[in-house]
């Protein structure tokens, strides 16, 4: 539960970062959210997956 966590507030800390990046161009915001969102769902379930291995919740 904790691997969840800290990945999501990354995560959210990146997503801010990049969209204050590209704040001039919105079609460039619109993708990199749609990418860093896939990138995030992959990453997610994969530490979703090593803590169901480990026998953790």
């Amino acid at each position: 539960m904790t691997a969840k966590i800290l990945v999501t507030l990354v995560w959210i800390a990146v997503l801010i970062g990049v969209n204050k990046l590209l704040a001039g161009t919105d079609w460039a915001q619109y993708v990199a959210t749609f990418v860093l969102a896939g990138a995030y769902a992959l990453l997610i379930d994969k530490v979703n997956k090593h803590t169901v291995r480990d026998g953790q919740n």
